[in-house]
């Protein structure tokens, strides 16, 4: 079989063998192909190259996910099989993983801490999608006890966004459901309400 090339866009190259597309990959990829467009390939060359080839494009496409973002390895996996690249997920993310591209620690830290800033999330709604996005227990709880949950937040929280709420039974009840699904226990949300009633109706509408 005779494997010839094409230059496309940027640093793409276009394969064909025998006259027919197979593949693209990029240029530093086919510089260390060392292909010989004269010469005779066999079918068990042809597969290794197109597994390489495979495992390039792969790995790039992982890559360009990261470097918009972390991703945990489940992510990454994930996202590499729905895009058609499943049989090597496996293989892409313990390479990226080895050149320390790709962490579970690291990547738990960052959202942690994203979560905390952006979404309010208390600490069971956080250890929830750690656990979603495929992070190991060990990890999870290791960086939950380093992050820190300022004191406040969450009266601060209720604060801003539910202090209105806060005048009926059930804009009571209304505010309690909001921030146990945001994460909270119902001790925490009790101690937070408590530190913020203003007046004596307002604590019998709470505690009564």
């Amino acid at each position: 079989m005779k494997i010839t090339h094409k230059k496309g866009k940027g640093d793409k190259i276009h394969i064909s063998v025998d006259g027919e597309y197979a593949f693209t990959v990029d240029e530093v990829f086919f510089a260390g192909l060392c292909l010989d467009e004269k010469r005779e390939y066999s079918a068990e060359e042809l597969r290794e190259i197109t597994e390489k080839a495979g495992e390039r494009r792969a790995y790039n496409y992982a890559v360009s996910l990261l470097s918009r973002r972390d991703h945990s390895v489940k992510e990454i996996t994930d996202k590499l099989t729905q895009k058609g690249y499943g049989q090597y997920a496996s293989y892409v993310a313990e390479k990226l993983a080895k050149q320390g591209y790709l962490s579970d620690e690291r990547f738990a830290e960052m959202y942690v801490r994203e979560l905390l800033s952006l979404k309010n999330y208390g600490k069971k709604r956080i250890r929830q999608e750690l656990i979603r996005k495929g992070v190991s227990r060990d990890i999870i709880e290791t960086v939950l006890s380093e992050a820190e949950f300022p004191d406040g937040r969450l009266r601060e929280l209720i604060e801003k966004k539910y202090m209105r709420f806060l005048d009926t039974e059930k804009g009571v009840q209304k505010t309690i459901n909001a921030l146990l699904r945001l994460g909270y226990s119902y001790g925490e949300i009790r101690d937070a309400l408590k530190e913020i009633a203003e007046n004596e109706e307002f604590y019998e509408v709470m505690y009564e």
